[in-house]
């Protein structure tokens, strides 16, 4: 979905938690407090969320800082819209790891889905790999209306998908697009590999894994779920998950993804014949930050060829999550903005980076342990 980027205004600081939505004023930091320039930049920044921020970091050890400003907690569920993506993805690759798909990463379509006549998918379609698929290299738009109606199933959304691409798909890998038929397809790709709905395998998969809230699902658990952004969730659900990823794989003890799937996950998913048509942040900043397997590679210098820095998977409604790409911590601006409202986020992200450092050098406890 296309984003119109705007500034707005908002209020005060409570700890993230801590219910209700009255503002409570923030006494000056002391002079040994390791946070105080970061509190201080997310303060400046709260004009621009009008409905309230949370922040939390955390290192591999655990959640290091977590502040709420305006009234908004780490326990308030907001649909994280492109958050989602990071979600899926794992998803998916917790399936690859554990064998449903054939080929793995590089299964085709054509290996699973048919047309509405029964026909396996053909033509550059048929070629499309899962692995083009979470990197939203797979040669078609990533936008079909049609496919969103939520009163048909994900195979029908799919077969939608198909029949309006079909006939005019590039090759795979020819481009990037972001959007969201290529996580539908990938999802449905993983319903028929495995027999199982999408929500029954986001609920084995990752869900009931890390303990997250009944409420906390895709789309309403309805029969056409958005894997690209339906995700609904509350801050310490998805920092468990965030932490796992800057565990490299590691949920508490236990070895939720493995290695080589984490590395793959942050690969560039560019080929060297892919052009970028479609990115938010091109359109937002002029950024052409490339993708891997359902996040966003962003670099140094704004480009796609630039030092990776930072994997992320921000939200049209501004739900910020990053792992720094040097592993020494990850962090996520929680919020819920308007529809489009990214930029505010990646800019205070950019600026909260250097400053995080700083803290983190001193040594601050870990006030929250996550598994």
């Amino acid at each position: 979905m296309r984003h119109a980027l705007i500034s707005l205004c908002l209020l005060a600081f409570a700890a993230c938690g801590g219910g209700g939505t009255s503002a409570t004023p923030l006494a000056p930091a002391s002079a040994g407090d390791p946070w105080g320039a970061a509190t201080a930049a997310i303060q400046a920044a709260q004009p621009q969320f009008p409905a309230g921020l949370c922040v939390e970091v955390a290192t591999p050890a655990g959640v290091v800082y977590s502040r709420s400003f305006g009234g908004f907690t780490n326990q308030d569920s907001v649909l994280v819209a492109s958050g989602s993506k990071w979600v899926s993805s794992t998803v998916i690759l917790r399936l690859v790891n554990a064998g449903a798909f054939a080929h793995g990463l590089d299964t085709q379509a054509k290996e699973l889905l048919v047309d509405a006549n029964g026909k396996p998918w053909t033509g550059n379609m048929g070629d499309i790999t899962l692995r083009q698929l979470l990197s939203f290299t797979s040669g078609i738009s990533g936008d079909d209306a049609a496919s969103d109606n939520l009163f048909i199933t994900l195979d029908e959304a799919v077969r939608q998908i198909y029949a309006d691409f079909a006939a005019t798909a590039s090759r795979p890998g020819s481009y990037f697009y972001y959007g969201s038929t290529h996580l539908r397809i990938a999802a449905r790709m993983a319903e028929v590999a495995t027999g199982k709905s999408w929500s029954q395998l986001f609920a084995e998969q990752l869900h009931d894994p890390m303990g997250w809230a009944g409420t906390s699902i895709y789309s309403n658990n309805g029969p056409n779920p958005n894997p690209a952004g339906g995700l609904k969730c509350t801050g310490l659900e998805y920092m468990r998950f965030l932490m796992m990823q800057l565990r490299n794989g590691m949920d508490g003890t236990h070895l939720f993804l493995p290695s080589p799937l984490i590395v793959a996950q942050r690969t560039d998913g560019y080929g060297p014949a892919t052009t970028l048509a479609y990115s938010p942040f091109q359109e937002a900043a002029g950024w052409t930050y490339h993708y891997a397997l359902g996040n966003w590679l962003e670099t140094s210098d704004g480009t796609g060829t630039g030092t990776v820095v930072r994997y992320s998977s921000t939200g049209t409604f501004g739900w910020g999550p990053w792992v720094a790409a040097d592993g020494k911590y990850g962090a996520i601006i929680m919020t819920k903005q308007a529809q489009g409202l990214i930029l505010p986020t990646e800019q205070l992200k950019a600026q909260l980076d250097p400053l995080i450092r700083t803290a983190l050098a001193q040594n601050p406890p870990v006030i929250r342990a996550v598994p």
